[in-house]
């Protein structure tokens, strides 16, 4: 089974992190101006939510997190994954 694109294969860390920017209360009619600043900034947005006011994508290897501080951001994170065992499994 081959990864998707953008995930590590299991019990590896990816190279480029998926991110989750929030958005700050203010900017959220400016979402897609938000977006366009983080693309100039190194991120690859992958999608655009303005029902929840994130934006995601992938931070190529050499960018830190701190470069996507930019206007109208309120908070930058990188995107967790969580894995939980079938309804059927002997432990929940």
């Amino acid at each position: 089974m081959r990864p998707r694109p953008g995930r590590a294969p299991r019990g590896y860390r990816s190279p480029v992190p998926v991110v989750i920017v929030t958005v700050d209360d203010v900017h959220l009619a400016e979402l897609d101006a938000v977006a366009q600043s983080l693309r100039r900034h190194g991120l690859q947005v992958e999608q655009v939510l303005p029902e929840v006011g994130l934006i995601t994508g992938q931070l190529p290897v050499g960018h830190a997190l701190a470069e996507l501080r930019v206007e109208g951001v309120a908070a930058v994170e990188e995107a967790r994954s969580i894995r939980l065992p079938p309804p059927d499994a002997a432990v929940q």
